[in-house]
């Protein structure tokens, strides 16, 4: 659901409501976004009198509000959904193709999403607490998360899941790699809730064929026990 939705966004420039929900919550946080998405569509189709320029108006503004906090540093207000609705009064607004740059992250994220099938095809790291790369590279992960706030329990429970799975895919060879050796990367991770922007950090660092052949001296290091391969029947 998800790379159709994103590659029809690419490909056509159509933005769904589910990708713009799913985009504002990892980049600005959770809020009732389809609601708040469409208070501004019926205000911009009434004020502006023609839909598809309140849809390019809509596209722009998720767009702005979305990558606005990591380019402009902008300030992400406690009611997070305001954003959406201010970013057309900022002066930046205009000084940018948001849109474009909003298609070219997920562009990127695509190719991720595919990197990510390859990289499990490899096998996973089951048991990442017993070797002590993994469960380093799990520490780290988790001391970052721990200065992220959440409105439950249960999303941050959700959070750390997500954490580990990271280690089960990559490694703990590969993360810790990219804390120790490109800091300045894991210091541009706009937040951990998700684990979506320190896997941004590491396809920057390294290439598919890069992080295989990390992963792969890991496993042949690590007991096979601790490993599960997911394609075996």
């Amino acid at each position: 659901m998800y790379i159709q939705s994103a590659e029809a966004l690419v490909s056509e420039g159509v933005m769904s409501f589910d990708l713009a929900e799913k985009y504002l919550n990892i980049y600005i946080g959770e809020a009732d976004w389809k609601e708040k998405i469409s208070q501004l569509w019926t205000v911009q189709k009434r004020k502006l009198g023609d839909e598809q320029k309140a849809k390019e108006f809509i596209k722009k503004s998720v767009a702005c509000a979305c990558l606005s906090p990591m380019i402009n540093k902008s300030a992400i207000p406690e009611e997070k959904h305001v954003l959406l609705f201010w970013v057309s009064g900022w002066p930046q607004y205009n000084e940018r193709d948001w849109f474009q740059t909003f298609r070219e992250v997920v562009q990127k994220d695509i190719q991720i999403e595919n990197n990510r099938i390859k990289i499990l095809a490899m096998g996973i790291f089951e048991q990442i607490d017993m070797s002590p790369l993994t469960r380093q590279a799990y520490n780290w992960l988790h001391e970052r998360l721990e200065k992220e706030s959440f409105s439950t329990e249960e999303k941050r429970s959700e959070a750390i899941e997500k954490m580990k799975n990271l280690v089960r895919i990559y490694g703990g060879a590969v993360i810790c790699n990219v804390f120790t050796n490109y800091s300045l990367n894991v210091e541009k991770v706009l937040n951990w809730r998700s684990g979506y922007f320190i896997e941004k950090e590491i396809h920057k660092v390294y290439s598919l064929d890069q992080i295989a052949k990390i992963k792969k001296a890991e496993m042949a290091k690590t007991n096979p026990k601790y490993i599960k391969n997911l394609t075996s029947k």
